[in-house]
């Protein structure tokens, strides 16, 4: 990739400082510069390079993959006399879930490779990779259950997110360094150390009680949602055994604290912070809840303690990653002149 004198405004290929005024190259994604030099550096393969392209590229590599190793098995099974109905059967599913998933894998690595924030880019992959697969599903005439209905794109977002963070961890990104400009007649500047102060920073209180009361309501009242939905679906949604009505209830309770803690950590800079905020406020008073009712047992209890905080910590983190600060938030120290 190119890089840019800021002094000269000139571009360079492989060099750390100018070989004219000797000043520190800058990377330069998008140059809009008369420069024949820096506007042909500039526009050659630059789409790819963002978050987009990248999410793109992975998403179609991974369909492309996934089907692409579908249709060779199923032309394998012909080939040896076997019917190709095998991926309605159990073995069949868990095997075309196998091969998504790897799919997945490889398409959320190439993604999130040098990204820092390649677990939502992969994340992101997988969550629209598991609707494609829905709709493509009912095109075929093949109806998923309310299972399949609910947890494929969670389940692919997960592995999404993994092939992610497999990308991050291989590919490691560069830490961002903040390269001051050299002005003339001012001493050299010294580049601050990059930190990871997860815990730092102002709890905003209004954010976390938002939160709170979103991830309670969301646990309490579950099965109102549930029937509500139901209700409103007119029949197009049906809950045939009990497993299915405990899933679809927990997964309404998983929702409504990512969406929650995701809230509290949004706009700020410690969303991990927020999120622990709103998991011990919402499990002290969940727990109160529970522990009031005599037909709940205590395991059930720490379960939904334990539930809460993790998935609040990853709400938070999450919504702080999707939803970035624009600006700190400084506070101006007033001086007074007498």
């Amino acid at each position: 990739m190119a890089m840019v004198c800021p002094q000269c405004n000139r571009a360079f290929e492989q060099q750390l400082n100018c070989p004219e005024c000797g000043g520190r190259l800058l990377f330069q994604a998008n140059t809009r510069s008369s420069t024949p030099e820096l506007a042909s550096a500039g526009n050659l393969s630059q789409w790819q390079q963002t978050p987009w392209g990248r999410m793109a590229v992975g998403l179609i590599l991974a369909q492309g993959l996934g089907y692409g190793l579908q249709q060779l098995l199923t032309a394998g099974l012909l080939a040896t006399g076997e019917h190709p109905s095998v991926w309605s059967t159990l073995w069949g599913i868990v095997l075309l879930h196998g091969l998504q998933g790897t799919c997945l894998l490889i398409g959320g690595a190439l993604c999130g490779a040098g990204k820092q924030r390649g677990i939502l880019y992969g994340s992101l992959i997988g969550l629209v990779n598991g609707l494609l697969f829905l709709i493509l599903q009912r095109q075929n005439g093949e109806m998923p259950t309310a299972i399949a209905l609910y947890g494929q794109p969670v389940l692919h977002m997960a592995f999404g997110a993994l092939g992610g963070l497999i990308g991050t961890l291989i590919w490691k990104p560069l830490a961002a360094l903040p390269v001051p400009e050299p002005v003339e007649g001012s001493k050299p500047v010294a580049i601050p150390a990059p930190t990871l102060q997860f815990l730092a920073g102002p709890i905003y209180l209004g954010r976390v009680c938002l939160g709170v009361f979103i991830v309670v309501n969301g646990v309490v009242w579950s099965n109102a949602i549930l029937n509500w939905v139901m209700s409103t679906s007119q029949g197009a949604l049906e809950i045939r055994t009990h497993l299915q009505s405990q899933l679809i209830g927990w997964e309404v309770c998983g929702l409504a604290t990512l969406f929650g803690a995701g809230l509290a950590g949004s706009s700020t800079f410690n969303g991990i912070k927020q999120g622990l905020c709103v998991g011990v406020g919402s499990s002290i008073i969940l727990a109160g809840v529970y522990l009031g009712n005599p037909k709940i047992m205590m395991e059930t209890t720490v379960f939904m303690v334990v539930g809460v905080l993790a998935m609040t910590l990853a709400g938070g983190w999450f919504g702080s990653q999707l939803f970035p600060p624009i600006q700190a938030r400084k506070r101006r120290n007033r001086i007074l002149t007498g």
